[in-house]
């Protein structure tokens, strides 16, 4: 392994990608499926990762701005591994039956939560998409109705089961034949490209609930894969609200916002909310596969036993590295508010008419590019990509047309890897393809 303390990063040294990335491309695409897309829109291979510097097979050094997608809120930190390392001495599978790596979990989970809520139980699983399907389950199985759930567009809620239809955009549901939950589908406030006030939704939930059978609200905080959306101060507020005045159990999506991302460790502090159940998943188990679902105590006695099996929920493995990061997140808050309002700024002084806007809440910010007061078209924004990744600089876009850069780098990251990442987006975003 290179020393990477003795390279200035990023260190790019062959073309991307470099022979031996090329290679392992091969080999993956003779044995692994076609339908897999990461690697060709991050076309090298890795070799190791440490904090927040990828290293290729190559000897290539790259900044890492997207954390696994929001999987990594700590990074690849020694503090984790060596929690993994720790518990690997006592079991790394264990089913539901106690021990002290779950029990520790747990308790750290409820107090990383508002005091109103710490009286919540827990109920494990294994992905984001395994949270928000056993959420919904839950209140139907709480109302007893065969209701639907009001939902969002520009949604992103997993793709398998039942939750695939809660999930906004058709090309995430091409070859899943499930027929999904009931959903009925409103507008987010907030899109750049669209123009729904929190107002014009609430009058749109309002008919909703009107015209059909509706038991539940399944809602993200901050649009994820939807393009980083930020809904005007009291979207959340005015949701529960409206939940509590019609019955409906309040479900908060925290899979990608949760865990410190937005300054907060839940996003739904931003607005001083008590939801009945939340999803949180990705950041939670420190880069190792879990979720869960955390919901209102009451709800317990409803739910049959067993119910929402799964052989691999709540991995020891999994257990003490999500309460290192638990414990850890915290401490590093303040500086996710400060250095997150200071890249916000940052990112919006950025001189090129190809950024149509710039938002976000700590280091979680979407900058969407467009031209001539359209989004930025895909084959643009692959070769935006592709420029920062030949630069040494890794990020990931999402958004309905896919013209939304995401930043989202661990919130403990080393201020120069910042910097230079400014500078290589900065210059990047600045050509025209």
């Amino acid at each position: 392994m290179m020393n990477m303390n003795k390279v200035h990063v990023p260190h790019i040294e062959t073309p991307i990608p470099g022979p031996r990335s090329q290679d392992a491309l091969y080999e993956q695409g003779k044995y692994e499926t076609s339908s897999i897309s990461y690697p060709r829109s991050f076309p090298f291979a890795i070799k190791s990762i440490r904090d927040s510097v990828i290293e290729d097979l190559d000897g290539n050094l790259f900044i890492d701005w997207m954390t696994g997608i929001s999987v990594l809120n700590l990074g690849y930190a020694n503090f984790i591994r060596d929690a993994v390392k720790l518990e690997l001495e006592s079991t790394w599978h264990a089913l539901e039956i106690p021990t002290e790596a779950r029990i520790n979990f747990l308790k750290a989970l409820r107090s990383s939560f508002p005091q109103n809520m710490q009286q919540y139980k827990t109920i494990f699983g294994i992905s984001g998409a395994d949270a928000c399907e056993t959420a919904v389950n839950i209140a139907h199985t709480v109302s007893g109705k065969d209701a639907s759930t009001i939902v969002f567009e520009g949604a992103y809620h997993g793709v398998s089961g039942g939750i695939i239809s809660a999930t906004y955009e058709k090309k995430y549901k091409t070859g899943n034949n499930s027929p999904g939950f009931k959903v009925v589908r409103v507008p987010y406030p907030g899109i750049l490209w669209e123009n729904h006030s929190v107002e014009d939704v609430i009058d749109q939930i309002k008919i909703a609930i009107a015209q059909n059978s509706v038991d539940s609200l399944l809602v993200e905080p901050i649009l994820g894969e939807g393009g980083y959306v930020i809904p005007p101060h009291g979207f959340l507020k005015s949701l529960r609200k409206l939940c509590d005045e019609n019955n409906i159990i309040m479900i908060v999506d925290e899979v990608q916002t949760g865990m410190g991302r937005t300054g907060k460790m839940w996003a739904f502090e931003h607005e001083d909310i008590k939801p009945d159940i939340v999803c949180v998943g990705k950041s939670v188990g420190g880069g190792i596969p879990m979720s869960l679902v955390y919901y209102r105590e009451d709800y317990d006695d409803v739910l049959p036993s067993p119910f929402h099996l799964g052989t691999y929920r709540a991995n020891p493995l999994a257990l003490a590295a999500g309460t290192e990061v638990i414990k850890r997140t915290p401490a590093v808050i303040d500086s996710v508010v400060s250095r997150g309002n200071k890249l916000l700024k940052q990112f919006s002084e950025i001189e090129s008419d190809t950024i149509a806007q710039v938002r976000g809440k700590g280091f979680m910010i979407g900058i969407e590019l467009g031209y001539d007061g359209k989004p930025m078209d895909s084959k643009s924004m692959e070769k935006y990509k592709l420029g920062l990744i030949k630069n040494g600089l890794v990020m990931h876009t999402c958004g309905h047309y896919g013209d939304t850069f995401r930043f989202m780098a661990a919130l403990n990251i080393d201020q120069e890897l910042l910097n230079t990442g400014m500078e290589i987006f900065s210059k990047v975003v600045r050509t025209r393809w």
